[in-house]
């Protein structure tokens, strides 16, 4: 069998060799094709110059003139770009290029580049002693039809030596490529039966092995890493304890485990130091709890303890508190101090279920309140969370649903011209009536949609309809009316959202300036590398960055200094408008030279108040509340009233 196992290693690593060398043999090939083809662009370009030249010295009406000091700068401009021509191919001409072109008689593609060069600096010199008066205007004129039409024959005789170059290096290549190519499938074809041999001999042996390990793993129930009982035991000890506690009129709890910044330090670290965590903290957990109680590995970072039956419930709080201590000391990994928490979740028998499954999947569930209340806790389950948490959950298993069962729709609130009172756009609203014929907010079915990963699906449908809708309004009539579409801080990781946009503008005729992107502030859009890009990818496409609910976040200078946004929203909460926030952000705002947008204005007094202080735009009910397309008057121009 070692015999066999070195016959394999050298055959495949012969393999590998003969795969390297060819896949550098390709490289090369490519690489040197590629650069060759070069020669074609080059020239496309020297030819498109050279028109250009024409365009400016043949006209009749554009002659050399000391009031023509623009047509002075823009031929030397094109002349310049010419002279790029010729230096690029020098440059890409090194000593193996020279040697093939001598051999296939090309070397006139150098002799033309020369000349070329030559030519573009002469011009050059031309006009700079004609403007210092040393030459006149019309021998100037002279120099430049005489220089192009030398730069019109070097592009035509250019051609024809590039031509020939290319397709020898084309030619050479390939034949080397096939010669390579066909080395390789001898070889491979070779190997490849010497190595079938080999394994099917051993195929039996292994499959003989693999059922032996199969039954082995089905009577394993200790983990591998830190000894405890793995999970495989889970079901067997609650349902002893359950057994216990039914004789005796007693109760148990079911705690669960999870260490807070084992991902962090696994992924900084490394795992042979989560490993060393890991071990750590289960043996700190096993020594924590009485010697009655069960402690077992769920998996990852997470552990279960099975309590043995208790009088008080302040058993149950004192040992997950021993617990939550005993894990938050110090730890040495690395030669450093690393500091890691924990989260308990606590069901007790019989009041939190009556059977491993129940009490398991709410003492998870406490476990995830305890982490959404800042985590290094312990919490127990309470009927209340629990029935939020299976809300959540239900919700999330219909929005899966819900785009292909037409549930989703869009409303719009008309966003106002202030010092006209005219409809110039709109914001576009996510509207959801479930299966059920309830009413979800956005509110309460976003956050579930972006932890559930559907955000980006959803997001996509209603920029899709958001701008369906714009263009049969600005078909309509309503040629400058702009779309607002507020897009998740999820579909800004995505490293397609841009093109997405952009194919769907394409598809519905429109330009990126009739789309307005809403972006709430949140401090997690800077500390994401592909977020800032995509909000510059957007502003380079043409599409207005709004930044809503401004103030209300984490570091607002920061986003008004680094990332490209247009427009400022200012949050509702700011509202009514006697409030000095909203006057000191209109304020910031002019000084930043970017447009306001006032939400949430309700009265004629915050109306009065804002168009006072200049805010160019507002949007809330004091105009109209949000309504389906069919009732949107897209012409409308407001009349204010104190009613």
């Amino acid at each position: 069998m070692i015999i066999e196992d070195s016959k394999v290693k050298k055959a495949l690593s012969f393999l590998t060799a003969i795969i390297f060398l060819f896949s550098v043999v390709m490289i090369w090939s490519f690489f040197k094709v590629d650069k060759s083809s070069h020669f074609h662009q080059l020239n496309i370009r020297h030819f498109k110059h050279t028109l250009e030249l024409n365009g400016l010295v043949s006209t009749p009406k554009r002659t050399v003139s000391e009031q023509n000091l623009y047509f002075i700068n823009d031929v030397r401009n094109v002349i310049m770009k010419i002279r790029e021509q010729p230096q690029a191919c020098l440059n890409m001409i090194g000593l193996f290029e020279r040697f093939f072109m001598r051999v296939i008689n090309t070397e006139a593609i150098i002799t033309l580049c020369e000349t070329d060069l030559a030519i573009a600096n002469d011009t050059l010199s031309k006009i700079s002693q004609y403007e210092n008066g040393e030459i006149s205007a019309q021998y100037l004129q002279n120099e430049l039809i005489l220089s192009l039409t030398r730069f019109s024959q070097n592009s035509i005789l250019f051609e024809a030596p590039v031509q020939k170059t290319v397709e020898f290096v084309t030619h050479l290549t390939i034949l080397i490529i096939l010669f390579t190519s066909i080395l390789v499938l001898i070889f491979t074809h070779k190997i490849g039966t010497a190595v079938t041999a080999i394994l099917n001999r051993r195929a039996e042996a292994i499959k003989a092995l693999a059922k032996s390990e199969e039954r082995i793993k089905q009577l394993a129930y200790k983990d591998s890493l830190t000894g405890l009982p793995n999970r495989n035991l889970l079901s067997h000890t609650v349902d002893a304890a359950i057994a216990k506690a039914e004789r005796q009129n007693a109760q148990f709890a079911v705690m669960f485990i999870d260490l807070d910044q084992f991902k962090d330090i696994n992924d900084t670290l490394g795992h042979s130091v989560g490993d060393k965590l890991l071990i750590e903290m289960a043996k700190r957990i096993a020594q924590t709890v009485r010697e009655c109680d069960s402690v077992l590995r769920f998996g990852g970072d997470e552990f279960v303890a099975v309590t043995d039956c208790f009088e008080s419930i302040e058993t149950i709080d004192n040992i997950a508190h021993r617990i939550i201590e005993a894990v938050r000391i110090p730890i040495e990994l690395e030669n450093m101090q690393s500091f890691v928490t924990g989260s308990i979740g606590i069901a007790c028998y019989p009041q939190n279920g009556v059977d491993c499954n129940s009490l398991l999947k709410h003492a998870d569930a406490a476990m995830y309140q305890a982490k959404n209340a800042g985590k290094n806790q312990f919490q127990s389950y309470d009927m209340q969370s629990g029935s939020k948490l299976n809300r959540r959950l239900t919700l999330a298993a219909q929005l899966h649903q819900a785009i292909k069962n037409d549930e989703l729709s869009l409303v719009y609130q008309p966003i106002v011209h202030l010092p006209d009172n005219r409809t110039i756009g709109s914001e576009a609203l996510l509207r959801w009536t479930n299966s059920e014929n309830e009413v979800i907010g956005p509110d309460e079915f976003i956050p579930i949609a972006e932890n559930a990963g559907l955000i980006i699906d959803i997001g996509g449908w209603v920029i899709e309809q958001a701008c369906k809708q714009c263009k049969i309004w600005r078909d309509a009539g309503a040629t400058e009316h702009a779309m607002a579409i507020n897009v998740s801080t999820y579909q800004l990781k995505d490293k397609h959202f841009t093109k997405r946009l952009s194919d769907a503008l394409t598809k519905h005729a429109l330009s990126a300036q009739s789309v307005h992107i809403e972006i709430t502030e949140n401090s997690a859009i800077t500390e994401d590398k592909v977020s800032v890009q995509t909000l510059h990818e957007l502003s380079e496409l043409g599409a207005k960055l709004l930044l809503d609910d401004f103030g209300t976040g984490y570091s607002c200078l920061s986003y008004l200094q680094n990332l490209p946004f247009d427009v400022l929203k200012i949050d509702k909460s700011f509202m009514p408008a006697n409030n000095t926030i909203a006057s000191t952000i209109i304020a910031m705002g002019h000084e930043l030279n970017m447009e306001i947008i006032a939400e949430g204005i309700e009265t004629f007094q915050c109306y009065q108040f804002l168009k006072h202080l200049n805010c160019q735009y507002g949007q809330g009910y004091f105009f109209q509340k949000p309504v389906p397309a069919d009732q949107f008057d897209i012409f409308k121009k407001f009349t204010p009233s104190l009613h």
